[in-house]
C-alpha cells in the first residue's frame, strides 16, 4: 500500500507539484469530451489500496469539471484505503444561503453529493464562506493562501522602496474584512474593509465614497492593495480600485486567492486603474489571462501530510465549529484605518 496522487484535468500542475513533494505516485486520467458535452473519464493506474489523493479544481467551466470530480470519486472510493479530495477552488460556494424567496441552496447538494462517497477527508483554499464548507458530513480543511500573497507583496513592495507604513490592506466589502486584516498582520501595515452594496436582482454595485471621503487624509499618497477570495466578472475589484484612486491613494495593486477572470475582467480591472494583479494558481495559467501565481501546492502538500500522518492542528471547519460568516485573520502588526 502507498500514496497516490490522482491528477483530474482541471488540475494537472498542482497534481504534479504535491505528488513530487509527497514523493506518491502521480496517476493520470484520460479525458474523452463527447459531442454532446459529457465527460468520460479513465483512470490509467493501479491504486488499489492505496492511500488516494484526487486533485480537482472546479473553476469554469464548473458543472463540467464538478462532474469529473465526481467521476474520480465514485470509483476511487470503492478502491482505496483512504480518500482525500483536493479541491483548491470548490464552485458553488457563493450559492450558500437562500438569498431570494425559492433559490435552490445549491452548495447544499454539491456537499451532500461528495459527502456521499464516504471520503476521509476534502481540503478547499480559502472558500468562499464558512456557511457553505458546513453543509458537508465529512471533515473539510479551508486552507488560506492570505499569507502566501501577503509574503509576496511584502517582498515586491520592499523591492519597490515602498514602506508597510506607507501600505493599506483593502477588502472591497465588509465580508473580506478577516482576510484583509490577515494580509496586514503579515506585512505590518493598516487594513480597510470598504463598504459595498449589491442589487440582488440587477447585480449593480455601488461603494460607499462618504466613508471614504472622511478617511481620505490616512488614504493620501499610499500605495493599497485590494484583497478578494475570488475574481469573477471583476465588477467589485474595479469600482474598489477606481474609488481608492479617487480618494488619494497613489497606487493600487489587487490580489485574490481564485482568479477566475471572466467577462473581459481582466481589461475591466486594468481599465480602472490597477497596477498589477495578482493571483494563485487555483485556477490555471491562461484560464484568467493573468502571468503572476502564487503556488499554493507547497501549502496544500503540507495539509496532506498531516492528515495522511493522523497529525492534529489542522484548520478543520464544520456547522459546530464555526458560525456563519466568520472571519479568521491575525490582528498583530496592523490596524483598521476606520478606527485610526
Amino acid at each position: 500500500m502507498g500514496t497516490s496522487v490522482l491528477a483530474g484535468p482541471a488540475s494537472r500542475d498542482i497534481a504534479k507539484s504535491i505528488a513530487v513533494a509527497l514523493e506518491a505516485r502521480l496517476v493520470d486520467v484520460d479525458l474523452r469530451i463527447f459531442p454532446d458535452g459529457e465527460s468520460k473519464i479513465r483512470i490509467t493506474g493501479p491504486m488499489e489500496g492505496d492511500d488516494v489523493i484526487v486533485v480537482q479544481s472546479t473553476h469554469p467551466p464548473v458543472d463540467t469539471h464538478m462532474m469529473q470530480l465526481f467521476f474520480m470519486l465514485s470509483r476511487v472510493s470503492r478502491i482505496a484505503s483512504r480518500v482525500i479530495a483536493l479541491v483548491p477552488y470548490l464552485g458553488y460556494a457563493r450559492q450558500d444561503r437562500e438569498f431570494l424567496a425559492g433559490e435552490v441552496v445549491s452548495m447544499d447538494t454539491i456537499a451532500r453529493i461528495i459527502s456521499s462517497y464516504g471520503i476521509d477527508a476534502l481540503i478547499t483554499v480559502d472558500a468562499h464562506s464558512t456557511l457553505a464548507l458546513s453543509y458537508f458530513t465529512i471533515p473539510v480543511y479551508n486552507l488560506s493562501a492570505v499569507p502566501l500573497l501577503a509574503g509576496y507583496f511584502k517582498d515586491r513592495l520592499r523591492g519597490e522602496g515602498v514602506d508597510a507604513d506607507d501600505v493599506v490592506s483593502v477588502s472591497p466589502d465588509a465580508g473580506g474584512a478577516g482576510r484583509a486584516e490577515a494580509f496586514a498582520g503579515v506585512i505590518g501595515c493598516s487594513h480597510l474593509a470598504l463598504r459595498k452594496s449589491r442589487d440582488r436582482t440587477t447585480g449593480s454595485i455601488s461603494i460607499d465614497h462618504d466613508m471614504l471621503k472622511g478617511i481620505s487624509d490616512h488614504l493620501r499618497g499610499k500605495v493599497a492593495v485590494v484583497v478578494d477570495d475570488m475574481i469573477s466578472t471583476g465588477s467589485s475589484v474595479a469600482e474598489a480600485v477606481r474609488a481608492l484612486l479617487e480618494h488619494g491613494c497613489r497606487r493600487v495593486y489587487v490580489t485574490c486567492t481564485h482568479a477566475l477572470m471572466l467577462d473581459g475582467a481582466l481589461e475591466r480591472i486594468k481599465g480602472s486603474g490597477a497596477s498589477a494583479i495578482v493571483s494563485t494558481n487555483t485556477v490555471p495559467r491562461g484560464v484568467g489571462g493573468l502571468t503572476v501565481e502564487v503556488d499554493v501546492a507547497p501549502l496544500a502538500a503540507s495539509a496532506l501530510l498531516s492528515i495522511l500522518m493522523g497529525r492534529s492542528g489542522m484548520d478543520g471547519m464544520d456547522r459546530e465549529e464555526r458560525g456563519e460568516g466568520e472571519e479568521e485573520g491575525s490582528k498583530e502588526g496592523s490596524k483598521s484605518i476606520s478606527s485610526v
